[in-house]
């Protein structure tokens, strides 16, 4: 039997960094003498979250000798086993913070074990006892990443944080001027944070890091990267050529995209605002079957962001 080790410097140096990138997210430039108390409420706010999600996603790891045991960190009631016998095949993949061991079942990692988060990661791989497919151990110089529009991405998104962070000074307004706290003035800066908030959550849940490669796609969230999604080129319908129509307001331009099916949803959205390198992943799909062109106007495609079928 063996058991996991978290690596507790790289850990701490996550959550530090999530802290960090919060801060900076917020801008330090607003720490002045009206805005410094919504402002570090907002930081510790989003702070305390996301290093929460990143916790959640933390498991030990026990290697019994016909399977493996994994054990939330945060929640230790919440135990998963999965028998050698299930899986297909071990994967291995090499990023520059290290290795991660992903054990496949039907195309899909039931489990991630990362040299990065385990110290004693190299003793749990031998322990595995799953076939490596090498196959896929190593990505060929064919494998296409995408690459973020970040001015698009981070402009938008600080702009929007912008209006909600109005929307927080606005319902501590009475409390810094010293002033009895009066409820429209509350209510109307909760709208605007709920609205604002939204926008900018389904703005930046449409940006998803993508990798194909042999026939296969990766796909990080941006919002979630613990959580990655495997699909093969096979699993989709097709894809549609998309053209949305911006009508010019507040200087927009008309936006290309590549959205591809499954189940009539739409699952991936390749757009060329979102990733600098569109051409390259647009090409890097020709196994995918066209099921022609579609135009929109406004925000008639945010219904299929948003699920609805095609």
């Amino acid at each position: 039997m063996v058991s996991s080790k978290f690596n507790t410097k790289n850990v701490c140096a996550t959550l530090c960094l999530i802290a960090c990138g919060v801060l900076a997210l917020c801008g330090a430039s607003m720490f002045n003498k009206g805005a410094a108390v919504p402002v570090l409420l907002i930081w510790g706010a989003f702070t305390l979250l996301f290093s929460f999600a990143y916790l959640v996603s933390l498991k030990r790891i026990t290697v019994l000798t016909d399977g493996v045991e994994t054990q939330n960190f945060l929640l230790p009631f919440w135990k998963q086993f999965y028998r050698f016998a299930e899986f297909d095949y071990a994967q291995s993949d090499f990023r520059r913070t290290g290795e991660v061991l992903r054990l496949i079942k039907d195309g899909k990692p039931l489990m991630s074990i990362d040299s990065h988060i385990y110290s004693n990661y190299n003793e749990i791989k031998e322990a595995v006892s799953v076939k490596d497919k090498s196959h896929f151990a190593i990505r060929d110089k064919a494998e296409v990443v995408s690459e973020y529009a970040k001015l698009n991405l981070y402009g938008i998104a600080a702009l929007f944080l912008f209006f909600i962070l109005i929307g927080v000074g606005t319902c501590f307004t009475d409390l810094m001027d010293g002033k009895p706290i009066r409820q429209n003035i509350v209510i109307l800066g909760a709208i605007e944070i709920l609205f604002f908030g939204s926008i900018l959550f389904i703005h930046l849940s449409q940006y998803k890091k993508i990798a194909v490669w042999r026939g296969q796609i990766e796909v990080k969230p941006l919002l979630w990267p613990f959580k990655v999604h495997y699909y093969n080129l096979s699993d989709f319908d097709g894809f549609y050529y998309v053209l949305e129509k911006s009508n010019g307001q507040l200087g927009s331009s008309d936006e290309y995209s590549l959205w591809l099916m499954k189940d009539r949803k739409l699952t991936i959205r390749v757009s060329e605002k979102m990733y600098k390198n569109y051409e390259q992943l647009k090409n890097a799909l020709p196994s995918v079957n066209c099921l022609g062109q579609l135009q929109f106007a406004g925000f008639q495609a945010l219904k299929y962001y948003l699920g609805k079928k095609l």
